[in-house]
């Protein structure tokens, strides 16, 4: 596959993963039990998520999970 096809195969990882996360409580729980960015790209990939730590470094998704994250807490 070129580049470019892995590239989007990665991105479209991404995107599912961030929507997995997003409906699942169960999920987000473990994933704020992380400490890096490593640690998200293995747990993304053992779920069977085409992800890479470029994918969270730069892609917009990312601030924006951030976001939704920090704005999701229950008081």
């Amino acid at each position: 596959a070129s580049r470019a096809g892995l590239a989007a195969m990665s991105r479209q990882g991404l995107k599912d993963f961030v929507h997995a996360m997003e409906h699942s409580a169960s999920l987000r729980s473990e994933l704020q039990k992380l400490d890096s960015i490593d640690a998200v790209v293995k747990m993304a990939k053992q779920l069977g998520f085409s992800v890479c730590a470029a994918d969270l470094n730069d892609d917009e998704r990312c601030e924006q999970v951030e976001r939704w994250f920090a704005n999701s807490w229950i008081a």
